[in-house]
């Protein structure tokens, strides 16, 4: 009685996370062709007054570790002595009027929302055989790896481009009154996550092969 209990309650945990995420996926899907219909609607009609565009940019000197000096006041009297502020970065917003700049940069965005979608859909999937009462479903095991991969590489991906990006707008011309460099943010938080879910996957497939042993014995 109590087993049968618990499998329900199981369920409707699963059940209920797939419902939430049903909703998270259509309010992505929401956005992504909100955002759509804005770019047609900006290249259309704002093309003669331009478009902004937001450049990720490291300030001062030096990608990974720039370090901005910070002067301090002669007769400020302090224990302290200023070194400048660390890793400071930010986006530089620039206007133009290049249409395949426009574009291209709005792609990227649903590129994102692309690889976002695909992971929802993946953890969908895994959820509703959990619903239905099969977790040991042998297909769990590789959608997780897959989703895994997916977190991985879009870390990588975006950090790619951010550097490029960057790179590439600070190669045609240099800022006069503040130095930038070209911005690179390693997402430490996602690659381990990947990593995580990665390791997750195997675990669960270990325990697929002990299940379907178990049935096989049985």
């Amino acid at each position: 009685m109590n087993e049968s209990v618990r499998e329900l309650e199981r369920r409707g945990l699963a059940r209920s996370l797939s419902v939430l995420l049903t909703a998270l996926f259509f309010l992505i899907v929401a956005a992504g062709v909100l955002r759509v219909i804005g770019l047609s609607i900006s290249a259309l009609t704002d093309y003669d007054d331009g478009w902004e565009f937001d450049v990720p940019v490291a300030i001062f000197e030096g990608s990974f570790y720039p370090r901005l000096p910070v002067e301090v006041a002669e007769d400020t009297a302090s224990a302290f002595l200023s070194k400048g502020i660390s890793r400071g970065q930010g986006k530089w917003i620039l206007h133009h009027y290049s249409l395949p700049i426009h574009v291209g940069g709005e792609a990227i965005h649903l590129l994102l929302y692309g690889a976002l979608l695909w992971g929802i859909t993946l953890l969908r999937r895994v959820l509703s055989t959990a619903a239905g009462g099969r977790p040991f479903d042998r297909l769990n095991p590789r959608r997780l790896n897959t989703l895994g991969w997916i977190i991985l590489l879009s870390s990588a991906l975006a950090s790619t481009l951010q550097y490029l990006v960057s790179k590439w707008v600070l190669s045609g011309f240099e800022p006069a009154s503040v130095p930038l460099s070209p911005s690179i943010d390693i997402h430490q938080e996602w690659i381990l996550c990947g990593l995580l879910v990665m390791v997750l996957a195997a675990i669960w497939n270990e325990a697929v092969r002990m299940a379907d042993d178990q049935s096989l014995t049985i």
